[in-house]
Parts: C-alpha cells; sequence; structure tokens
C-alpha cells in the first residue's frame, strides 16, 4: 500500500497546470479551466500565443512543419500560459548530450524531470490552490504545493508501471523468441519517484476504467476521477463513402507485445481472408525471427508524419488496436473521427470509447480466434463497416475536447 495524502475538500478555484510539452489533454484541461475562470497559469514548454507575433509566425511555419499547430494555444488559455522555451529545448539538448557520454537518460525522462524542477522553483500565482500534474513530472511540484497547503492532482496517463510489468513479463512467456529483449522494467529511482508522486496526491485523474483498474492493489484512500479524453473531430475528415477495391486493415503505434501486435499477426494468418490487406505503421519492435514467420501477411511503414495519418485511416475499411495495457489509445478515437470503425481490446480506452456492435467492437484480449472471425465479419459486410463508422464519427461528434476538459472540471468538483 502506497500512503497517500488524507482525502480534503477539493479547492477548485484557481489550478496551476503542469505539463512539460503541449499534449492535447493537457491543453483540453486548461482551456476548460480558463473559460470558468478558474485557470492560473498553464506551465508548458514550447508554445506560442494565438495572437501573439511569434503565434501569427508558428502559425506561418505550421505550412512547412504542421507539428507546430499543436504549439499554438487558444486565446482563453494564452491569457495564462507559462511557455518554458528554454526548459523544454534545454533539457532536449541535455539528453543528446548525454546520449554521447554515457548511458543514455531518455528525452522523455530528461523533459519531465527538467520541467518539473523549473516548475517547482518558479513563481507561482498567489490565487493558486490546486495544482493537477502528471506522472513523472509531478514530485517536486507536489512537494511544494503540499507544503502550501494546495491540493495536488495527479495524471496517470498509462496504467500503473507495476500493471505494464507484469504484462509484459507475461507475453515475453507466451510469445518466446519475439521480443527484443527481457520485458521492460522501470529502473529503481523512476519507481520511487512515481510511488512518491502518488503519494503526495490528494486525488488521482484517468483517462479510463481500465488504468483506474490498474490502482486497485494499492488500497488507495484518495479520490480516483475517470473523464475520457475528447475526439479531435477537427484534426480529422470523415470518409466520403463506402471503400472500393482491396480490403483493408490498419493498426497504427509502436507494435510490440504490449500493444498486441503478436495476436494481431496470428489472427491475420489465421483470418486467411482473400483478397485483403493488412497495413502497420509505426516503428515495428519484435524480432526479426519472429517478424519472419508472418512474411507477405502484412505491409510496413515504420513511419507517417501525423499530418498524412487522416489519409491511411480514411484508407482503411478498419482498424485493428489489440492492446494488453494502455492508458487510453488515441487512435482509437483519431480512426473514429475518420469514419473509420475501430476493433480493439477492453485494455484501454476502447470501452469509454465504442459500443460493441454500435460503432465499432470489443474483443476479448488474447483472443485471437475471436479477433480474427471479427475482421472476416468486416470483410463480408463492407458496407454494414462503412455504417458502423459514421455512427464512430457521430459518437466522436458528441465528446470533443471542450466536452471532455468540461467533464473532468466537473468532476473534479464533485
Amino acid at each position: 500500500m502506497i500512503a497517500c495524502s488524507p482525502i480534503e475538500d477539493l479547492a477548485l478555484t484557481s489550478v496551476l497546470v503542469s505539463h512539460p510539452h503541449v499534449a492535447a489533454f493537457a491543453v483540453g484541461l486548461a482551456e476548460s479551466l480558463a473559460i470558468e475562470a478558474k485557470l492560473a497559469a498553464f506551465v508548458t514548454g514550447v508554445a506560442f500565443r494565438e495572437a501573439s507575433w511569434s503565434g501569427r509566425t508558428a502559425a506561418v511555419l505550421a505550412r512547412r512543419w504542421p507539428v507546430l499547430h499543436n504549439r499554438i494555444l487558444p486565446a482563453a488559455t494564452s491569457q495564462h500560459l507559462r511557455a518554458g522555451f528554454a526548459s523544454e529545448l534545454g533539457a532536449r539538448l541535455t539528453a543528446r548530450a548525454l546520449a554521447l557520454v554515457g548511458p543514455r537518460m531518455s528525452l522523455y525522462d530528461t523533459l519531465f524531470t527538467t520541467h518539473d524542477l523549473v516548475v517547482s522553483l518558479a513563481r507561482w500565482p498567489q490565487a493558486v490552490t490546486a495544482v493537477y500534474a502528471y506522472e513523472d513530472g509531478a514530485l517536486r511540484t507536489f512537494q511544494r504545493a503540499a507544503r502550501g497547503g494546495l491540493d495536488r492532482i495527479w495524471d496517470l496517463p498509462l496504467p500503473h508501471y507495476r500493471t505494464i510489468e507484469e504484462t509484459l513479463a507475461a507475453e515475453f512467456h507466451r510469445w518466446p523468441g519475439a521480443a527484443l529483449g527481457p520485458p521492460h522494467r522501470e529502473p529503481d529511482w523512476k519507481q520511487r519517484r512515481k510511488d512518491a508522486e502518488l503519494g503526495l496526491a490528494t486525488r488521482v485523474s484517468v483517462a479510463s476504467a481500465f488504468t483506474r483498474e490498474s490502482l486497485a492493489r494499492l488500497d488507495l484512500r484518495i479520490p480516483i476521477t475517470v473523464t475520457p479524453y475528447g475526439f479531435p473531430v477537427d484534426a480529422f475528415a470523415p470518409k466520403g463513402g463506402p471503400r472500393a477495391g482491396k480490403f483493408r486493415v490498419l493498426s497504427v503505434g509502436t507494435h510490440d507485445l504490449r500493444k498486441g501486435t503478436p495476436y494481431l499477426l496470428e489472427a491475420w494468418k489465421r483470418a486467411a481472408i482473400p483478397d485483403a490487406e493488412l497495413h502497420l505503421v509505426g516503428p515495428l519492435r519484435l524480432t526479426k525471427s519472429f517478424v519472419d514467420g508472418y512474411a507477405g501477411c502484412f505491409q510496413h511503414w515504420p513511419h507517417v508524419a501525423k499530418a498524412d495519418l487522416g489519409n491511411y485511416y480514411a484508407a482503411a475499411d478498419v482498424l485493428a488496436f489489440p492492446t494488453l495495457g494502455d492508458g487510453f489509445g488515441l487512435v482509437i478515437q483519431e480512426a473514429m473521427c475518420s469514419g473509420t470503425p475501430v476493433v480493439t481490446t477492453p485494455c484501454g480506452g476502447g470501452p469509454e470509447c465504442i459500443t460493441d456492435g454500435v460503432d465499432g467492437w470489443i474483443v476479448p484480449p488474447r483472443d485471437v480466434d475471436a479477433l480474427a472471425e471479427r475482421l472476416r465479419y468486416c470483410a463480408a459486410n463492407r458496407d454494414r463497416v462503412f455504417e458502423i463508422g459514421r455512427a464512430a464519427r457521430t459518437r466522436a461528434e458528441r465528446w470533443t475536447w471542450r466536452n471532455a476538459g468540461e467533464a473532468l472540471v466537473s468532476a473534479l468538483q464533485s
């Protein structure tokens, strides 16, 4: 059991939101707090105010580098923006330098620990009553907030690290010879850091019931709020009509044991659907000897720019996402926004986004036969699949980032 701070009445009247880079879920929360006049500050990395000269310059440069669009914040949030250009760029340079002289500290770790330190030392608005920070980037910020008697909301974007480690260890034995190395285990210093952050929290915020369940073993005595992420409807346009040509299944993300890729490859092989294609987009982190057993079964695209992903979703009949342990799985929402229905498992945000058989499908985890059968059904009923995709888009339009942010603010106040 992790010793946590006692439950207190949450003073959600002036919140400092801290995230090391401009993640959509952090922006959505900050914007909703700003609209309700409850945002004290949004402390992040490289970001631009929409109406500023730098924001207008970034908008022009985004035509060449679309990723910059994510760094331009709307007017409501911009008023409270504290952009840490130096901290993010410094962390990125430090990570590169460390890689040249010794064992590499990941860019992720460098970004989060640096940002946390900078925020803990920065001047905070006097009106702050609560701090909202994210796993791996909250320790020092929470320590300072605790000294000031402020509420500490800890956002856990992935299942608890012990659940992930156990899942990977089990899959390592189920698929011998598939993993590139031994099962991943968080180093001791990161485990201690995560435990300390959770111990300081007065509330936990997660995006899926699956992530909440990963905390059950800890016997926490603080509230856990579940609020699904909003759908990025403005970033992905729905397809215009049913697809012609070969039946195509798409899978997007890192392809490894945790994402259930071996089960997808085996299900696709067993399904033996004629005149069909399986496309994998993203890094393939499985051994060559294992992948060679499925040679000719799929096409692989190691990297696709975010700006081009919409074309891949639109060109697919179905997205397959057989994850075994995700905090949510943003690709589910991206595909649904594109009108492409998703086949996934309960081990992520699938149940929060999909009603089985209505706007997508949920299959049991690790069930190769169930996954193969669902893919066969989709190939034989492409008109029905298109209608399911239209229903998926409709559902997406009912739960945007604005809706999600408002729901999270309301849940935290309840």
